[in-house]
């Protein structure tokens, strides 16, 4: 009987981790994007996420504010963007792009 126990805590510790495991993932490595010039038209195009997105949990961070940039997802999934606009400030624009994948069994962040 303490053996067949032994096997069942086993099992559930053994599915918890792994149930678990898709809850925490880990942020996308920093991207580095082409650089724009002060005062000239800037474009791209680009993927977040491999897979839909929801659009409640999609935010994008900007410094600075005022750098003439966008940033706007293009389509109901909310994984392809474009950053567009006329750069307006002569220093480095940082733009964080958190989001929630749309997965089978729930949120998963990045």
């Amino acid at each position: 009987m303490e053996l067949i126990l032994s096997m069942i805590r086993k099992v559930f510790i053994f599915s918890a981790v792994i149930a678990l495991s898709g809850c925490f993932a880990g942020k996308h490595k920093v991207q580095v994007l082409p650089d724009a010039e002060l005062n000239k038209p800037y474009f791209i195009e680009f993927n977040v996420a491999n897979q839909a997105t929801y659009p409640d949990y999609f935010k994008v961070k900007m410094n600075p504010l005022n750098s003439g940039l966008t940033v706007k997802p293009i389509d109901e999934w909310y994984d392809t963007v474009h950053i567009s606009g006329t750069p307006q400030t002569k220093q480095d624009i940082t733009i964080e792009i958190s989001y929630y994948i749309r997965g089978p069994g729930g949120f998963l962040g990045l």
